[in-house]
C-alpha cells in the first residue's frame, strides 16, 4: 500500500495519469511534493537528478511545518554532510530529504490521510 508503479511503453498515457493523480491529490490536500522529469528539457533541471533532492526537500518544507523545521536543523549542522557517502546528489537526498523524514516516521505511519509524493519518469533522470 506504500507504492504504486506505473509501467508501460512510451505513449501510453502514464504521465497524463500521473499528472492527473498529482493534481487531485493537490486538490484534496495529500500531495506533498511532486516531479516530472523530461529528457527533452535539456538544462531546465527536468532532465537529470540534479536538482530533484533541492525541488523536493523545499517542496515538503512548503507542506509540512514539522519536515521544514526538521529539515533547517539539519542544513545548520554542515559538519553531518560530511560523513555521508555517495555523489553529490545522493548527499544532498540524505541530507535534505532522508534525515529530516527520518523524524516524521510517525506522524507519517499514522491517520488515513497520509501525504503522498508523485514522481514520473525516473527513467528519464540520467545515470
Amino acid at each position: 500500500n506504500r507504492f504504486v508503479w506505473l509501467r508501460g511503453s512510451p505513449g501510453t498515457g502514464k504521465t497524463a495519469i500521473s499528472m492527473s493523480v498529482a493534481s487531485t491529490l493537490d486538490n484534496q490536500g495529500t500531495l506533498a511534493a511532486s516531479f516530472f522529469w523530461d529528457k527533452n528539457q535539456q538544462g531546465t533541471g527536468l532532465d537529470s537528478i540534479e536538482r530533484f533532492p533541492s525541488t523536493l526537500a523545499r517542496q515538503l518544507a512548503e507542506f509540512n511545518a514539522e519536515y521544514k523545521s526538521l529539515l533547517i536543523r539539519q542544513l545548520r549542522e554542515p559538519a553531518s554532510f560530511s560523513s555521508f557517502r555517495g555523489s553529490a546528489a545522493e548527499k544532498d537526498m540524505k541530507a535534505w530529504i532522508i534525515n529530516p523524514m527520518a523524524g516524521l516516521r510517525d506522524a507519517l505511519s499514522s491517520g488515513n490521510d497520509r501525504p503522498v509524493i508523485v514522481l514520473d519518469g525516473l527513467d528519464e533522470c540520467g545515470d
